[in-house]
């Protein structure tokens, strides 16, 4: 089966489960910053409060991914969904900067569970459904069905905390259970993927090696360090920023937030012709230095409105960029190792975002947001070369295109 759309019974189930998954997750995004304020926290405390997201998932997110290779996607993803959704109503009770480490450092746990576990189920699920071939359009429909429902719920959260800051919290927490419903009863382990009796321990360290003894893997796993030191920063001090410039509503961060993820959609929406015309490493390129030049426009407004301009055509580069990274991972890696090997990738974007969102933070506290976001375009521009030479690496690589015991079975 060659369905571009990857339109199998695995692909639909992953689409409702990443949309309702990514809408959970990211629904306060809008008023989270700006909450943690409200709690009492400075510009380097927020910062340091979604590094401490991040060190814990770089921490647990190997042992995890492994995890799930050996129990099972599905228990794996339902567990993440159900401690997300706990960690979000201990968020309702939080009181200062140490009570929000605790429930992040939770949140973050659950997160591992979840993180490779999804897209490993579901690659693995398309192929044994008969798909074969790349499956980018699979990432690229289920990121523009995700970026969708995140805009509806953006403008909600925005309302909701309107009436109070604990609203969305509560909200997000109710969508992490329906997710750990719906994966519970709709997710199934492919019958054919071989589970061989194997340690967590060595599960991991085979996925670290696989990494380091790859070329396209090194390199890619590198690029995604470099770009989330960069840009988690920016996530976390664009409420900040818009506040600085003119004083905003709860209401109109929620439709900031689905104008950028109009715009994610839109650069979902034209990958397909990028790549009809161009290689995925000169589209990751061209991606890459749009997105300098818009951050580089945030950080130089002295009004709302180039603000704006800025830090919603950024997020376009995000809608190219994701989709053919994952993709890319994914050919090369086998599939008894695919959720492993998923999550050492997590673990370098988790680890660059927490670097940066020190390094940068104390660059806000003290020299400005405007330095701290130029600084953020000139590491991003600095990853377009590296593409180029991902495109490189490639071609001279070995692409695991299908699922070994797959092309075994056929034969």
């Amino acid at each position: 089966m060659e369905d571009g759309s990857v339109m199998t019974r695995t692909g639909r189930t992953y689409y409702l489960l990443f949309g309702g998954y990514s809408l959970a997750q990211f629904f306060i995004a809008p008023v989270y910053p700006l909450f943690l304020v409200s709690r009492g926290l400075d510009l380097f405390q927020i910062n340091a409060v979604l590094a401490t997201y991040l060190i814990t998932v770089f921490a647990f997110d190997v042992p995890t991914g492994a995890l799930a290779d050996v129990a099972g996607r599905r228990r794996s993803f339902v567990l993440g969904c159900l401690v997300r959704a706990t960690a979000y109503l201990l968020y309702t009770r939080a009181d200062g900067f140490a009570s929000c480490l605790v429930y992040e450092f939770i949140d973050a746990l659950g997160t591992t569970f979840v993180s490779g576990a999804l897209d490993a189920w579901a690659v693995d699920g398309v192929r044994a459904d008969g798909h074969r071939g790349a499956v980018d359009a699979l990432f690229a429909r289920a990121s523009a069905i995700g970026r969708a429902l995140m805009i509806a719920g953006g403008i909600a959260c925005g309302y909701l905390a309107e009436a109070s800051l604990v609203f969305p919290w509560i909200a997000a927490a109710a969508l992490f259970v329906a997710c750990a419903v719906a994966g519970a009863l709709r997710m199934h382990e492919p019958s054919d993927v071989p589970r061989e009796r194997r340690t967590l321990r060595g599960t991991a360290l085979a996925g670290v090696r696989t990494v380091r003894d790859a070329p396209v893997l090194l390199l890619l796993c590198t690029l995604s360090l470099v770009a989330a030191f960069a840009a988690f920063p920016v996530h976390m001090l664009w409420q900040p920023r818009l506040e600085e410039l003119a004083q905003t509503r709860f209401a109109i961060l929620g439709w900031v937030v689905a104008a950028f993820n109009v715009a994610s959609l839109v650069g979902s929406a034209l990958l397909p012709r990028l790549l009809g015309r161009f290689r995925r490493e000169a589209v990751l390129a061209g991606a890459a230095v749009w997105r300098a030049i818009m951050v580089a426009m945030l950080a130089g407004a002295g009004t709302l409105a180039p603000a704006l301009v800025g830090l919603v055509l950024q997020e376009a580069a995000f809608g190219v960029t994701d989709p053919v990274v994952v993709a890319w991972t994914n050919e090369h890696v086998a599939s008894a190792q695919r959720a492993t090997v998923l999550s050492v990738r997590t673990t370098f974007i988790t680890l660059g975002g927490a670097a940066g969102l020190v390094v940068l933070g104390l660059v806000a506290r003290h020299g400005g947001m405007p330095t701290a976001f130029a600084a953020s375009a000139v590491l991003l521009a600095l990853t377009a070369p590296g593409y180029l030479l991902l495109g490189r690496a490639h071609r001279r690589a070995p692409v695991e295109v299908e699922p070994r015991h797959a092309s075994a079975r056929r034969s």
